[in-house]
């Protein structure tokens, strides 16, 4: 596996123009289709809107601190679109005011996501079921108080404002405004945070200059030697799975959700989108920096059972780490701009 993966960068950084292959007979590996490997990271079009005006309720509802018990929390607390829609707080303070147990998750395409299960550890089988539990009984419900205010109140302050009537009768005439209306809402709005242009979005649609040729190295190794495209896969950099990366901790994640001892450990892929926005890293913040990241992986992490089999040491130099962290750092695009009406 190690020699095939070192074959296929080489060949990779040649079909890119970095490096020069001499022949040396005919059973040399052919170099990959440069082409085609920038067609498996091309955007594709943005997820289309059923129902714009629900998407646009869903929008003000996300922003909005009258959806939480305190009425001081917005989803958007925990997910700010200037910085990957998330947070650089290792552990945000949930309505209760007390640190949560692991850091927020990017809210990135997962419009894109399809039936995969959200969260850190999958708990939530849906955007709508995310946000129903933690309104109701989650991050946003003050259930960490002496006194938690029931979700019956927070139903009652959205239907007492007339805006917000008007704008739920037409999204969803007929409907009641309760917490899974409100949820439905929210969720029609998170499908449409779709990630902003990225200078490596513009490099595989055919411009060159768009990208340093540091970075051109870094997806050849991405791609290649260091393994990494095989969680973060596609043009969102995330295969949707649950994998144990070796990190320090005593957070069974997946594994308690499923109860399934193989899966201890093991958490979601998060999207690699806007990914040099979000330090610290991992679902417990435990990672400071990209390069850090970088040598986690080449080490393959703490060696246990659920560990993924798809870690192994990669042998990489400084300047290999610092190309894959130049990568990295071209899929930031304008966050902010999305999740607006189009």
């Amino acid at each position: 596996m190690g020699i095939e993966r070192r074959v296929a960068a080489v060949a990779v950084l040649a079909a890119l123009g970095l490096i020069v292959v001499a022949p040396v007979g005919p059973a040399t590996a052919q170099a990959p289709d440069l082409a085609a490997l920038k067609r498996d990271y091309r955007r594709p079009p943005p997820v289309a809107i059923e129902n714009q005006a629900l998407a646009d309720l869903g929008r003000q509802l996300f922003f909005d601190p009258r959806i939480s018990a305190s009425g001081k929390t917005a989803c958007a607390s925990c997910h700010a679109p200037e910085l990957g829609w998330v947070v650089t707080d290792a552990h945000p303070l949930n309505d209760s005011g007390k640190p949560s147990g692991r850091k927020a998750q990017p809210l990135i395409g997962l419009g894109h996501a399809g039936n995969a299960p959200v969260g850190w550890d999958g708990r939530n089988p849906t955007l709508e079921a995310q946000a129903k539990n933690s309104i109701a009984t989650g991050s946003m419900s003050m259930r960490e108080t002496a006194t938690p205010v029931k979700v019956e109140a927070i139903e009652g302050r959205v239907r007492s404002a007339p805006d917000y009537v008007a704008k739920f009768n037409a999204a969803l005439p007929g409907k009641p405004i309760d917490v899974d209306t409100i949820a439905q809402a929210i969720a029609a709005f998170e499908r449409t945070i779709e990630p902003g242009l990225a200078p490596f979005d513009r490099w595989v649609a055919g411009d060159e200059a768009a990208i340093p040729a540091s970075a051109k190295r870094g997806f050849a190794l991405f791609t290649g030697k260091a393994g990494c495209s095989a969680c973060h896969s596609g043009w969102r950099f995330t295969d949707d799975h649950f994998h144990d990366i070796g990190t320090t901790t005593t957070d069974l994640g997946r594994g308690r959700e499923v109860k399934d001892e193989s899966l201890n450990y093991a958490f979601k892929t998060p999207t690699l989108r806007s990914v040099a926005l979000r330090a610290p890293y991992m679902h417990n913040a435990s990672v400071a920096t990209l390069a850090d990241v970088v040598k986690l992986y080449e080490k393959g992490g703490i060696e246990r059972p659920s560990r993924s089999p798809m870690l192994f040491p990669t042998g990489l130099t400084d300047q290999d780490r610092l190309d894959l962290v130049a990568f990295m750092e071209t899929l930031t695009g304008n966050d902010a701009s999305q999740g607006k009406a189009r």
